[in-house]
């Protein structure tokens, strides 16, 4: 039905040098009375698919105004606007950074590819601009941020990814952000996905996640600068060859390309480091990575040697709604609780959750406390190897059996999976607890450890505990306050404009906080 209206308009249209807008869309819905939603020839989708997701224009005219159309601006009934303003656009250029061309019915090869020109050269400006000065905070003159970057991710939001196509329409790689990159060096930081930058020498990879480590394999070339964990992780997990990884020593200056050097605890994971470079310029540049703000880092004799310039922050929860306790007292109160139910029953097994490399505070003090070792499978078990900790090694076991502590990934924590797991050792044991460690879930919901409540089916029970390895909304600001950076350059959740704004707002109030009390 779709492509017989479709001709009769393009019939209508052959004979006419006009056509009402209006007339053209009774005779549409008369045509098609139960239909709701348009399909647009294959030709076309691609245009209206553009134009829908255009941000609206100042002086923009609605399709519902027009009275009268020429035949070129059939497209005005599929959502694209009348064609006199896409010339008046078209002689002009973009009204804002990122705001894209629609083609219109009437272009000829030559208009077209002109279009195509000057588009392109106006996203290249654009990248230019933010790639160059995008800052999200500066202590003496608050900065806009003009480019779109990614999510997580958080992680949740995880990201944007940017492609950038060729003449030919084929995707190439992904584009790497600006803050993956320290100006003033040729060095870029956990922006392995983005295959081999233009300008880059030395990949950093701060730790040991896949959000960070995505893009490396064993085929990877990269010259890879990390500590010792994150290099045994990176060479026996991914196969990466042992030429390619460059181990760099912790709390101590080194020199990678003529710019100093030094890793710090990040107090995330095992093997997370944050980086302190100091630039040839003089300038002083601080990278987080993913970290947990700690008030022993204000006695870092490395922190409090220099003055940092710039700050790429780890940004995961910078919302006032995220404010959980201290990660020492959610580790205290999971060792207690087990203690306290193993007490009342020496037949209770003990299950905490856990990622491929994170959470081993919570499992380790547990097992500590009962006296117990800590059973985990294989891959985990050789994973835990990669830390070279002697006291480690003896607290650990592949066998389920010799063992009150288990183990599992985060998702088999489920009643069921649970109960699953808890049959299997019903010769041993008639209860299970389990403590699922992790900040997304509980954090808007729990201040304070006495507000942590199990969830209890039958003889299981779980506990959701805020137990993050990332640093809540009062770290943040407690770490940026105490540091005073000029720049604040988020490196997560910095997709959207709103985000952007708030987390601006935020650093600026922080520091104008402090010179108040100076």
């Amino acid at each position: 039905m779709q492509s017989v209206v479709l001709e009769r308009l393009r019939e209508t249209l052959q004979s006419s040098d006009s056509l009402c807008f209006k007339n053209l869309n009774d005779s549409i819905q008369s045509a098609q009375p139960h239909t709701h939603s348009q399909q647009v020839p294959s030709s076309q989708t691609s245009s209206v698919q553009k134009s829908q997701t255009m941000p609206p224009q100042r002086g923009q005219s609605k399709a519902g105004q027009t009275s009268c159309l020429k035949q070129m601006d059939i497209g005005v009934f599929f959502g694209l606007r009348p064609l006199k303003e896409k010339e008046k656009e078209a002689e002009s250029g973009p009204t804002e950074p990122g705001a894209s061309f629609v083609p219109t019915l009437g272009e000829n090869s030559r208009q077209r590819r002109q279009r195509r020109d000057r588009q392109r050269t106006s996203k290249n400006d654009t990248t230019g601009n933010t790639s160059q000065g995008t800052v999200i905070a500066d202590s003496s003159d608050t900065v806009n941020a003009q480019g779109e970057a990614r999510r997580g991710g958080s992680r949740g939001s995880r990201r944007r990814r940017w492609n950038r196509g060729n003449t030919g329409g084929e995707v190439g790689l992904l584009r790497c952000p600006f803050y993956k990159k320290i100006p003033g060096t040729k060095f870029a930081i956990d922006a392995f996905r983005y295959g081999e930058i233009e300008g880059i020498t030395a990949y950093f990879l701060t730790h040991f996640h896949s959000d960070h480590y995505d893009g490396l394999t064993k085929n990877s070339t990269f010259p890879i600068y990390c500590n010792r964990i994150t290099g045994n992780l990176v060479k026996n997990k991914l196969k990466v060859a042992e030429q390619c990884v460059h181990i760099l020593p912790m709390n101590t200056l080194v020199t990678v390309e003529g710019v100093g050097v030094i890793l710090l605890d990040a107090n995330h994971c095992p093997g997370a480091a944050m980086l302190l470079f100091f630039l040839p310029n003089g300038e002083t540049v601080l990278h987080t990575g993913d970290f947990r703000a700690d008030p022993s880092m204000e006695d870092y004799p490395e922190l409090l040697g220099c003055r940092v310039q710039t700050l790429y922050l780890d940004t995961t929860y910078c919302s006032p709604k995220y404010t959980f306790p201290r990660q020492q007292e959610v580790i205290n109160f999971a060792a207690s609780t087990a203690f306290e139910l193993v007490t009342l029953n020496p037949h209770t097994l003990v299950v905490c959750g856990s990622y491929s490399v994170g959470k081993e505070k919570v499992f380790l003090t547990v097992a500590d406390i009962l006296g117990s070792k800590v059973c985990l499978s294989r891959d985990k078990y050789n994973t835990m190897c990669c830390l070279e900790s002697e006291e480690v090694r003896t607290h650990i076991t592949t066998d389920w059996k010799a063992a009150q502590v288990h183990v599992l990934p985060m998702m088999q924590l489920t009643f069921k999976k649970l109960q699953d797991h808890l049959a299997r050792f019903s010769g041993q044991y008639d209860q299970l607890v389990a403590f699922k460690p992790t900040g997304w879930t509980f954090s808007e919901q729990v201040e304070s450890v006495e507000d942590i409540q199990p969830e209890i089916h039958g003889n299981i029970s779980i506990y959701g505990i805020p137990y993050s390895e990332h640093s809540s909304f009062l770290e943040l600001k407690r770490f940026v306050q105490w540091l005073q950076p000029l720049k604040i350059i988020p490196t997560v959740n910095n997709g959207s404009w709103a985000s952007r704004k708030a987390m601006e707002k935020c650093f600026s109030e922080w520091l104008m906080e402090t010179k108040a009390k100076l």
